[in-house]
């Protein structure tokens, strides 16, 4: 294969505006930015403006956007719909100190459309809406341990901070993961509150819930690992989780910040299974900053401040249920019919198709993971079952297809996940895997 060197070299002539923003933001931001999640080597693209399906950079180069601000921008980037009601709402006020309408709209919409909602209450990001479910988790149970999954991203706070990108080699054996810190400067104890499953393996993990189930207050789950590689749950492994935690009184919290994508009920109506709480996030904001978490009356009504005595579990916050927010999100949500969702899924297809038919024509391992309009890439051709598996991968050649599909005008996530929007279609989708075709080829001849 060849070296990264040509597609770097590339890379660096045409985005030298970028390098001289992000110099500058460093001066200021710690390694120049506000999210790690956004950062690459050698140094990110700044964006200068968007539309549609394209991103236009500051040095000017216009590039298909199969990302979607990791996933958020379901619609594309400003759409009409949502930027007419913002703007509405806009000329009426930005946030005001007491409730607005808007957010009972909005509500009623999750609350038709989510199997798991019988009630629902908002944030303003989805790492906010996991700790609040797992709050309510330990308030109604009075236990305090989790259990996740290795690999599972769930937000920045202390509890979930474990075991996300960790190194395999310092987590045990992959049947029984060490319960590994993903970050320094969690609090003490934290990693004796956490119990750690192996993704997709049903019966070890099963054993595992049943040494601990004195424990745990809740198994919280991504239905489909997003960040770390779009790779979905078998329906063996969600129904067994449902089960524990159902004969156990144990709380199943359904992490479907990304997962929401994969029908108009998320994740848990693809699935038909049901979990007793659920956390959302990005598309249901419409590009706004939100977070929501929702489920069993009986756990939400922890959350009621008119209830005697004032709520059991506390929740703030400023800006939650802002009626900018509320506005952008409910008229996305109008606009997320059930046409519209099968439309985004024969997209994703025919992306899949396309992609694993490069890698045929260049014989060169491929597999394209992901439900609905969500997708990933992987360069192998061992099963993928759990996060050790996506690991195993090498890191260096995605990177090296990352920065080649940048030369070509596409942007994606830097580990290779995708997601399509309603303004993507076969003409883009085309673009896209004759980009990929380019960089592939390139990537594997000697020159480079």
């Amino acid at each position: 294969m060849a070296e990264t060197s040509s597609e770097l070299e590339r890379y660096l002539q045409s985005t030298t505006k970028s390098k001289a923003l992000w110099e500058e933001a460093k001066n200021y931001l710690p390694g120049g930015d506000s999210r790690n999640s956004i950062f690459w080597a050698p140094y990110p693209i700044f964006v200068d403006h968007a539309s549609g399906c394209h991103v236009v950079d500051s040095d000017g180069v216009d590039r298909l956007d199969f990302i979607g601000t990791m996933t958020t921008l379901i619609l594309g980037h400003s759409p009409k719909p949502v930027m007419d009601a913002v703007q509405i709402q806009l000329e009426k006020g930005v946030v005001y100190n007491a409730p607005n309408p808007l957010q009972t709209r909005l509500a009623k919409l999750l609350c038709e459309r989510i199997p798991s909602f019988d009630l629902v209450r908002f944030t303003n990001s989805g790492t906010e809406a996991t700790l609040n479910t797992i709050r309510a988790a330990r308030a109604v149970t009075g236990k305090s341990k989790i259990a996740k999954v290795e690999g599972g991203y769930h937000g920045s706070h202390d509890q979930v901070s474990i075991s996300v990108r960790v190194n395999p080699a310092k987590a045990g054996d992959r049947n029984r993961p060490e319960a590994l810190a993903a970050t320094e400067g969690l609090g003490e104890g934290m990693l004796e509150q956490v119990v750690v499953l192996p993704f997709n393996e049903t019966k070890v993990s099963r054993q595992i819930l049943e040494e601990n189930k004195n424990e745990l207050a809740a198994v919280i789950i991504e239905p489909m690992l997003g960040s770390v590689g779009m790779l979905p749950a078998t329906t063996e492994f969600l129904a067994m989780l449902r089960e524990f935690t159902a004969d156990n009184g144990v709380i199943l919290i359904f992490d479907e910040v990304i997962s929401y994508r994969a029908s108009m009920g998320g994740a848990q109506e693809y699935y038909g299974i049901t979990p007793d709480l659920t956390s959302l996030g990005k598309i249901i904001g419409g590009g706004f900053s939100i977070g929501a978490f929702g489920g069993r009356k009986d756990i939400m009504d922890l959350y009621d401040p008119s209830a005697p005595g004032g709520p059991r579990v506390a929740h703030a916050g400023t800006f939650n249920a802002n009626p900018v927010t509320m506005m952008a999100g409910a008229a996305t949500l109008d606009q997320l019919t059930p046409e519209v969702y099968r439309k985004l899924a024969e997209m994703t297809e025919y992306l899949r198709a396309s992609i694993l038919k490069v890698g045929a024509e260049l014989e060169t391992p491929v597999q394209v993971t992901g439900l609905g309009s969500l997708f990933g890439i992987h360069f192998t051709s061992d099963e993928l079952v759990g996060y050790r598996d996506i690991a195993a991968e090498d890191a260096a050649f995605r990177h090296q297809v990352f920065l080649g599909l940048l030369n070509e005008g596409i942007l994606m996530a830097s580990n290779l996940v995708g997601a399509v929007s309603t303004e993507i279609g076969e003409a883009e989708i085309d673009a896209f895997t004759a980009a990929l075709r380019r960089v592939l080829e390139r990537a594997l001849t000697p020159s480079g």
